[in-house]
């Protein structure tokens, strides 16, 4: 209690900021999510007869008590304060396991006024919700690792927060598998009771995905089918139009925008009669097209994504804005200080612990794997708290930064 005292300001700032800037009108992609918690509350997800698998169920889910209670949505947009307030929390535990009480309280504080970690906490998608499973994923994942007293515990919660992060945003699913194989592989070569308690993590996040995978392929045939958007993000990442960046645009995007309609209106319109699961093959068939005849243009669409990931910027057929800033700013902090950790960390690699390498693998996975899509800065986002716990550790535990009473706090 006394903890959540010293950052309950934090709540009270997500709760003004959400309130202040939240109306009633639905922009971007919030009405989906809205149309899948309204389809839940008719007892399907997708309907049968042309499956539409866009989004994970996590966010709808979320949704479905205000949908069936009708209740007005700005309460489930006030949710996202308490999201927030959930990754805050989960991240000045993560880090009281390395480092003292204040430093973990300043360190999280930091963390909670990181301008990014508000923006679109007033609409209804799943920004805040992803921060919170992401933290709480590490929380659980760091204490299984540290201690073996209510190791079953941590295992589930771990694996909970994991597989609900995997349903909400559908590519952590690949992320997921990517880790269950490569812990399973490196096995082979070195047991450890680091490794089985990561197998074990991933496992039984990967169990807990079963229902939700079943049910993709009840609908459309397919095995490991999380979702249908991943090729038209693929398709916008190909594209050989030498003033286009990669990012993504939606079908009414390539009817008003007269550049995107003369490169890209054509294929639209001849791929309009599809269902949604014929229109990914077909996004994914164009774009590895592209990527064989234009791989040079690939590669500097590439590069754009990862400065759109670390910094929001560049978009195609966008003027700049001074609102870059909002993201430039902070987020260098974070890349100018995650370079400089890589030297002290490197001479002291045997004081880094198995699950911090872990975690650091997992969001670089995230991070790559993102790159090669069409990305944005929330894809970065959602893997900042794995970021701050590195530079915590690093800079309490290897460089030894001291904060004025820090030192004996326990």
């Amino acid at each position: 209690m006394k903890r959540t005292a010293f950052l309950a300001p934090l709540l009270l700032l997500y709760l003004m900021i959400v309130l202040a800037t939240s109306d009633n009108e639905l922009r971007g992609d919030e009405p989906r999510y809205l149309w899948f918690a309204n389809n839940l509350a008719r007892g399907y997800y997708s309907p049968a007869d042309d499956a539409s698998l866009w989004n994970g169920p996590g966010y709808p889910l979320v949704l479905l008590p205000f949908v069936l209670l009708k209740l007005p949505l700005i309460l489930a947009k006030i949710l996202n304060a308490f999201f927030l307030f959930g990754a805050v929390l989960c991240f000045h535990r993560a880090i009281r396991l390395y480092a003292a009480e204040r430093q973990a309280t300043v360190f999280a504080y930091l963390f909670g006024v990181y301008p990014p970690l508000v923006r679109q906490s007033n609409a209804l998608l799943t920004e805040s919700l992803g921060l919170f499973l992401v933290s709480g994923f590490m929380l659980f994942f760091c204490r299984l690792h540290r201690s073996d007293s209510r190791s079953r515990v941590s295992l589930l919660l771990a694996s909970g927060f994991l597989a609900y992060l995997a349903l909400t945003k559908i590519f952590f699913g690949y992320v997921l598998a990517a880790m269950l194989l490569w812990s399973l592989v490196f096995g082979f070569f070195r047991r450890t009771p680091a490794l089985k308690k990561t197998r074990g993590v991933f496992a039984l996040a990967l169990a807990f995905c079963v229902p939700y995978l079943a049910y993709t392929y009840s609908l459309t045939g397919r095995l490991f089918c999380w979702g249908d958007s991943g090729g038209m993000s693929l398709y916008w990442l190909s594209s050989p139009h030498a003033n286009e960046l990669g990012d993504w645009y939606s079908d009414r995007d390539v009817r008003m925008i007269p550049e995107l309609a003369e490169n890209h209106g054509a294929f639209f319109e001849e791929i309009s009669k599809l269902n949604h699961l014929e229109r990914d093959d077909a996004f994914k068939k164009r774009a590895l097209e592209n990527f064989a005849r234009h791989p040079r243009k690939i590669a500097e669409n590439w590069s754009a994504n990862v400065g759109r990931l670390l910094f929001s910027y560049p978009f195609s057929y966008t003027p700049q804005k001074l609102s870059t800033y909002f993201y430039l700013v902070p987020n260098m902090f974070l890349v100018v200080l995650s370079v400089l950790s890589l030297y002290p960390a490197f001479r002291a690699r045997e004081r880094i612990g198995h699950e911090i390498r872990l975690l650091l693998l997992f969001a670089s996975l995230a991070f790559l794997g993102s790159s090669f899509l069409s990305a944005y800065e929330r894809q970065f986002r959602v893997i900042v708290p794995i970021v701050g716990l590195w530079l915590t550790f690093v800079l309490t535990r290897i460089v030894a930064l001291r904060i004025r009473g820090a030192q004996g706090d326990s």
